[in-house]
C-alpha cells in the first residue's frame, strides 16, 4: 500500500517524543488515524478515506508543532520587547518627573510673585484676587499636565497590545499560507483556510492572506474545467443564525478574493454552514480553532 508506505514514513519524521510533548492532542489524533490505517480492515473506499484522514491529522500536527517552536521564539521575542518597554516606561517616568517639577518650580515662583504682589497691594480685595487667580492658574496646570501624562500612559499601553496582537497574528497566518496545498478527497481536491485567515469574528479576509492567494489560484487553474465550492464552517461558540450568517459571508468574501485576482466567477460559488458540518470536537480551543474554516472544493479533480 503506497498511500500507508508514505503516510509511515511522513509519521516517522513528525511523531517524535517531541512532538508529543509539544502537540498532544494533534499526536494523538495522527496516530489513531494511522493505526486504523494500518489494520487493513475496510473496503477501498473506506480506506482511501482513511487515508486522506490520516494525510490531514499528520500536516495538522506538523502545523501544530511547527506553532509551538516558533511560540518559544515568540515568547523569547515578547520578553525582550517587554524589557524595551519597561526601559521606555522608566525613561517617560523620569520625564514626566522632571516636566512635573518644573511645573511645581514655576507654580512656586508664581505663588511667590503672588506674594509679592499681594504684599504691596494697597487692597485687601486686590491681593486676594490676585493670589486667587494665580492658585487657580496653577492647579490647571497641573491638572492639564497629569491628564497630558495619563493620556500618553494609555496611548503607549494600548500601542503595545495593538503591536503584540498584529505580531502573533502574522506568525501564525504566515505558517498557513506556507502550507497551504490541495488535498484530494471523494468530492475532488480541497483546500481548507484556516481562522487565522480573518479577524475574530469578522469575515473580510486579512490584508496579508487576500494579497497572498497565489497557491490556491494556481490548483484552480490547473483543473479549468472543474466546478469550485467555497463552504464557510464555524465553532458552536454564539448564536445558530449568527453562526451561519458569519460563514456565509466568509465563503462569500474569499470568492470575491479570487475573482478579482482573476478566477472565472462563472465556475465559482459560496455557501455556509455555520456549525452543522465540524471536524473536530467543539469542547476544546483546539477543537473549535479547527471548525473554524473555509473550504474550497475543485469538485471531481484528482491530482
Amino acid at each position: 500500500d503506497l498511500a500507508l508506505e508514505r503516510l509511515q514514513a511522513d509519521w516517522r519524521e513528525i511523531g517524535t517524543p517531541q512532538a508529543r510533548e509539544q502537540a498532544p492532542l494533534a499526536w494523538r489524533d495522527a496516530r489513531s488515524a494511522l493505526d486504523r490505517l494500518a489494520s487493513g480492515d475496510g473496503k477501498p473506499t473506506q480506506r482511501a478515506e482513511w487515508a486522506f484522514l490520516a494525510e490531514q491529522r499528520l500536516q495538522i500536527l506538523r502545523v501544530a508543532v511547527a506553532g509551538a517552536e516558533d511560540g518559544v521564539q515568540l515568547r523569547q521575542l515578547e520578553s525582550e520587547r517587554q524589557a524595551i518597554l519597561l526601559e521606555a516606561s522608566r525613561r517617560d517616568a523620569e520625564l514626566a518627573r522632571l516636566e512635573a517639577e518644573k511645573l511645581r518650580l514655576q507654580a512656586l515662583a508664581r505663588s511667590e510673585e503672588a506674594e509679592r504682589l499681594r504684599l504691596e497691594a494697597d487692597s485687601e480685595s486686590a491681593r486676594r484676587i490676585e493670589v486667587e487667580e494665580m492658585a487657580e492658574l496653577a492647579r490647571q496646570e497641573a491638572d492639564a499636565a497629569r491628564r497630558l501624562a495619563d493620556a500618553q500612559a494609555r496611548e503607549a499601553e494600548l500601542a503595545r497590545r495593538e503591536a503584540e496582537l498584529a505580531s502573533a497574528q502574522s506568525i501564525s497566518l504566515r505558517q498557513q499560507l506556507a502550507t497551504i496545498r490541495a488535498v484530494p478527497s471523494t468530492r475532488g481536491l480541497v483546500i481548507t483556510l484556516g481562522d487565522v485567515f480573518f479577524a475574530a469574528g469578522q469575515a473580510e479576509l486579512a490584508v496579508a492572506a487576500r494579497d497572498n492567494l497565489g497557491a490556491v489560484l494556481d490548483v484552480l487553474a490547473r483543473h479549468p474545467d472543474k466546478a469550485v465550492k467555497i463552504e464557510g464552517h464555524t465553532d458552536s461558540s454564539g448564536p445558530d443564525d449568527a453562526n451561519l450568517a458569519l460563514s456565509e459571508r466568509r465563503a462569500r468574501s474569499v470568492r470575491e478574493a479570487l475573482v478579482a485576482q482573476g478566477a472565472d466567477p462563472s465556475r465559482i460559488s459560496a455557501g455556509g454552514y455555520g456549525e452543522s458540518q465540524p471536524i473536530a470536537s467543539n469542547d476544546t480551543a483546539e477543537g473549535r480553532a479547527r471548525n473554524r474554516r473555509v473550504e474550497i472544493i475543485i469538485e471531481g479533480a484528482r491530482e
